[in-house]
């Protein structure tokens, strides 16, 4: 078995221990986060998640967005204006954006062209 083989059956070793979990690589120089989906012989499949321009984000800012709350309004008994009630309808206002995924996008990358891989 020759060197460039072997080492991508390493790699390919290390990918299927990590399926279904975040992990950071790095491939042709440039970084990537995501969920590795699946591998085969020659590749990995990896889940990157995307904003709303198509630029990839980290996972870091994909799970602190899961654990945000989802809204933040005033409790009762607060007065805001003057006025002894809550003049906004509960989960409607006020909105604080924050990153969230808008969607995935499947990256398949040669086993031979990872040169970094690391469990988040």
């Amino acid at each position: 078995m020759d060197q460039q083989a072997a080492y991508n059956q390493q790699m390919k070793e290390m990918c299927e221990q990590h399926i279904n979990q975040a992990v950071k690589m790095q491939a042709n120089g440039v970084d990537y986060e995501g969920v590795v989906e699946t591998v085969d012989e020659h590749h990995v499949y990896v889940m990157v998640p995307v904003d709303e321009q198509g630029q990839f984000m980290s996972m870091h800012e994909v799970i602190a967005s899961m654990n945000q709350p989802e809204e933040q309004t005033m409790t009762s008994g607060q007065e805001r204006y003057g006025y002894p009630y809550q003049p906004y309808y509960p989960g409607y206002y006020p909105y604080y954006p924050r990153p969230r995924p808008y969607g995935w996008r499947r990256l398949i990358f040669p086993l031979a062209a990872l040169t970094a891989f690391a469990l988040l």
